[in-house]
This record gives structure tokens, sequence and C-alpha cells, in this order.
């Protein structure tokens, strides 16, 4: 009886990870799931420092890494191990968190505007934030906003 209850959570917690917006594979669609302990040292100390309070569920690899927490949230993370976004997977990003590893002079414009971020993505010329579950905002690296939009 236990034995099928663990697979039945298996299959479940299979079937949720791939039906997922969160994770974005590469085109082959080749993931592996590892240890957390396997990836980057870089990518457990941003992980550690500044997600202290999340409890990470899982870890994978394709074309980059994922660490994905319970609830769902993760972080996408390039081959240098630096992030490249923090998906909230309907769940918030407190500011208080990132406003510790994101430039005040971008990270002051969501405090003054917005009560909530829901996902951050880091872009070649700024950072984009869906902040309150109802508007993108793009700020350049300067503190420019360059663009909101309704999500």
């Amino acid at each position: 009886m236990l034995k099928n209850k663990n697979i039945f959570y298996i299959v479940i917690i299979f079937i949720y990870l791939t039906s997922s917006s969160f994770l974005f594979f590469d085109n082959d669609r080749n993931i592996n799931f590892i240890p957390y302990t396997s990836l980057p040292l870089n990518i457990q100390e941003f992980v550690n420092t500044y997600f202290k309070d999340y409890e990470v569920h899982s870890a994978a690899v394709s074309t980059h890494y994922i660490v994905i927490f319970k609830g769902g949230s993760s972080i996408n993370f390039n081959r240098k191990g630096q992030w490249t976004s923090i998906i909230g997977n309907r769940k918030t990003i407190a500011i208080s968190t990132a406003e510790k590893f994101i430039d005040a002079k971008i990270i002051n414009i969501i405090k003054s505007k917005y009560k909530t971020i829901n996902n951050i993505y880091k872009k070649s010329k700024g950072i984009e934030f869906k902040a309150d579950d109802k508007e993108y905002i793009y700020i350049d690296y300067e503190g420019n906003i360059i663009k909101i939009k309704k999500a």
C-alpha cells in the first residue's frame, strides 16, 4: 500500500513538473535532475545566501541550470552560474529578498510603485519584472523605465 502511494506521488510530481510553465527546456527536451549539491558552487552560494528561507525541492540541468523550490518557484541559471530568471509560479518574490541582489536604482523603482514581485527576468539591457500580478515593467541597468505593459 505504501509503495503504491509513493508511486502515485512520484507520478503526480512528474506530471506537474513536465506540464508547468516555469521550466524551460532545450529543443531536444534533454533535462537531467541532479542532486542540489552537484550544482556549481556559485549557484549554491546564491541560493543559500538569498533564498535560504526557501526549501529546495530539486535541481536540474539541460542547456542551463534550474533550482526548483517546494511550492513550484524556481530560479534559472546560465552555464556560468549567473541567474537569468526567477519565477514565482503563482507565488510572490519578496522585494526585501530581491533588493539584496538587484541594484538599488532598479529595485527602488519597483518598491515605489508595486507591492509584490511575481517574476524577474534578467535581459541583456536591463531587468524585467512581473509586479503585482498585473504589469510587466522593464528597467534598464541605468535605472530608466523602458516599458510597462499589462500582464
